[in-house]
């Protein structure tokens, strides 16, 4: 407990001569990290595998100063530079990371709001949290602005709901149109200003005056970065007089301005400066890979990708993406718009047993496909979307459907959605009804289905979680035949949440190939260690446990 909560080590800067980067650096944001991870929040383990791969293929972390002084002086950065954060000021954010950045000296911007700096809620830092943090040099601070509250909020039936605190809004799947305080007038139910422009700029520079009040009696001073929530309509689709006010009272009381959300690298381009910088929000359920393919895509940087045990890796050939492989997973990432494949080498009998668990995205697709040695016809099987669906499928032409069925409905909470982005609409949009598609889940839903399919004289019979359904005979007749899983991401039209990312993680667990006299494939974890991940996550829970209690 002592190592977890109090700073014991102290951030060493780098040396000028370890700076050549004239170009650019990448920006990495989380929006909170906590014990075991969740929907919303990293797990401290994932956070500290993440950060570990970041400094083995060199980067350092910059300050505020270092990108100031970057695009106004041309002081080069660190040959990959990146300026790391997390957001919302939470206390257990700070306890989890802090360890990280000590054992891998990075420095971190931590964002507050302003209105949480003298509440008696736990889950935020505090003051004199804060002003340890900075002194031991792996902190830095910033603010995401007054307070989180959303205006013009509709919902799916194209009520109006008007305006409401962040904290008090019961189910966030109930509301379908909103924005940010800071980004619109506010609204009567057909969208018609109830306030003035002289009345939005006065509402707006309160809140800005507020925000410098309380950190300056708080802190002695305003923190010199804002990285303002629900971004990407600044500069890009706001309204003029609102973006104007907006403009104005940032450049006043802020040296640099975390406009954007959706990619990761900052240059010396013409639309990217100071007041309107990128940070990639780092999705809690993205695994290591699914990052490293964000940034290379982003920034163009070579990335080296994490294969985990090379003697499992070497048992597969991956195609338009890279593979992670353990003892009991194996995780495929896409490139960006791609389908992942992994082939097994071994080429498989004419009668065989494979089975898994899939733990893919549900919004996703995983697949299976079987085909015959040196043959172009292959059965295709994909889960998409909580469906099942088989092909018949010849190369170079359309696949041909021969079964689908919608498997059990998962259950799901509606704070698993990742929630979308404010934005700009009108009164005849909120009419339009929930965004929500009836087959669609949340992003971070992930599938937990097994699968089991069995090759017997030319049949093949397909279960999923124990049910038999379908026994299908194979267009191809072989004496050796070829397995292959993967996985491709699904665009989607209409979605309640920020939806922009081409990247998918196909996810497969406890891998059994075998035929009728022996195993084929397996790496399963042993009875034994099974047992002891068993021990060790009810020990967590019993920890998670009174964490929330008490």
């Amino acid at each position: 407990m002592i190592q977890a909560v109090f700073i014991t080590e102290r951030y060493t800067a780098l040396s000028p001569e370890e700076m050549n980067n004239k170009n650019g650096f990448i920006a990495l944001s989380y929006f909170g990290v906590d014990r075991n991870g969740s929907p919303k929040y990293i797990g401290k383990d994932e956070l500290e595998k993440q950060l570990g791969v970041l400094k083995e293929q060199g980067f350092e972390t910059i300050s505020q100063q270092q990108i100031i002084d970057f695009y106004e002086k041309g002081i080069p950065l660190p040959e990959k530079a990146l300026f790391l954060s997390f957001e919302d000021g939470r206390t257990d954010s700070s306890i989890f990371s802090q360890k990280v950045l000590e054992a891998l000296n990075y420095k971190a911007t931590m964002f507050t709001y302003a209105d949480k700096m003298n509440t008696s809620d736990t889950k935020f830092l505090k003051p004199r949290h804060l002003e340890d943090m900075v002194d031991s040099g792996y902190w830095e601070l910033g603010s995401n602005g007054y307070r989180l509250t959303y205006i013009n909020i509709f919902n799916g039936k194209g009520q109006y709901l008007g305006e409401i605190e962040e904290n008090d809004v019961p189910d966030k799947t109930t509301i379908e149109y909103y924005n940010h305080y800071l980004m619109d007038f506010l609204r009567d139910e057909y969208m018609i200003p109830k306030e003035t422009s002289l009345e939005m700029q006065q509402r707006i520079t309160t809140d800005y005056e507020l925000m410098d009040e309380i950190y300056t009696k708080s802190l002695s001073s305003m923190p010199k970065a804002y990285a303002i929530m629900h971004a990407n309509s600044l500069y890009n689709n706001m309204h003029t007089t609102v973006e104007s006010v907006n403009d104005k009272m940032i450049k006043k009381y802020f040296s640099l301005h975390f406009n954007r959300d959706l990619n990761a690298y900052n240059s010396i381009a013409e639309d990217e400066n100071l007041y309107n910088l990128n940070r990639l929000q780092v999705s809690p359920n993205w695994p290591v890979n699914h990052l490293l393919m964000k940034i290379q895509n982003d920034s163009k940087w070579s990335m080296d990708f994490e294969k985990g045990d090379e003697s499992i890796a070497s048992k597969w050939l991956v195609k338009d993406g890279v593979g992670e492989f353990n003892q009991q997973k194996m995780i495929l990432t896409t490139e960006p718009g791609k389908e992942v494949k992994a082939t097994l080498v071994d080429d498989l009998p004419s009668e065989f047993t494979a089975s898994f668990d899939l733990k893919g995205g549900v919004m996703g697709k995983q697949s299976v496909s079987l085909q015959g040695k040196d043959d172009q016809q292959q059965i295709y099987i994909t889960i998409e979307r909580n469906k099942l669906h088989v092909y018949e499928k010849i190369y170079q032409k359309e696949p041909k459907l021969i079964f689908e069925q919608q498997l059990d409905e998962l259950n799901w909470s509606g704070e698993d959605y990742a929630f979308n982005k404010a934005t700009q609409y009108d009164y005849f949009d909120t009419q339009q009804g929930s965004r929500i598609d009836e087959e669609a889940y949340p992003s971070t839903l992930l599938n937990n289905r097994h699968m089991s399919m069995t090759l017997d004289n030319g049949t093949l019979h397909l279960k999923v979680d124990q049910e038999d359904l379908i026994e299908v005979a194979l267009p191809i007749t072989s004496s050796t035949y070829q397995l292959a899983l993967g996985g491709s991401n699904i665009p989607r039209k209409r979605s309640h949440e920020q939806d922009v990312d081409t990247i998918y993680d196909s996810i497969f667990e406890n891998i059994v190939i075998q035929s009728p006299d022996k195993v084929l494939y397996t790496v399963q974890e042993s009875q034994m260690e099974s047992f002891l991940q068993s021990i060790s996550k009810m020990g967590s829970n019993i920890i998670d446990f009174f964490i929330e209690v008490f």
